[in-house]
Order: structure tokens, then sequence, then C-alpha cells
């Protein structure tokens, strides 16, 4: 099952969400206020790459320009 991000229209609070492909159009509710008025968004994503002895996870493409995090675990842009 995808993981996908939304965002919430009336508090702002972004989350992610484990759905089927079937039900990823639909707005679930906010993790925070309950509103249904949440669209999903662009989530970044992460790949491995070499560098060095052991290589080094860095972020290949995402939203947080700048960010040098290798995890968004916790991240409220």
């Amino acid at each position: 099952m995808p993981l996908y991000e939304y965002e919430c229209g009336s508090c702002g609070e972004q989350f992610d969400l484990l759905v089927s492909r079937s039900k990823a159009k639909k707005s679930p509710a906010c993790e925070s206020c309950g509103s249904r008025d949440t669209q999903r968004v662009m989530s970044a994503f992460f790949g491995r790459r070499a560098a060095g002895d052991g290589g080094e996870t860095r972020s290949v493409g995402s939203a947080c320009t700048g960010c040098t995090a290798t995890s968004c675990v916790g991240c409220r842009r």
C-alpha cells in the first residue's frame, strides 16, 4: 500500500497515510482538526547514493530545499 502525504486546508497540518490506490483520491479526515478539507500533496522521496566507504542516505528530491536531515520523520514544514 502506498504512503501518501496530505495537507489540511483548514489548519495547515500535513500528515502521511498508508492508503490503497483505490481510496487515494478521497479526502481523509485531518489527524489534527478532523476536517475533510484535505488534499494530497507532492511527497519527498529518498535514494541511496554511494559516498565514501559506507555510503550515505540523502534527499534526492524534496520540497525541503536545503534540508540536511536523512529522514522526514517528525518534520513539520
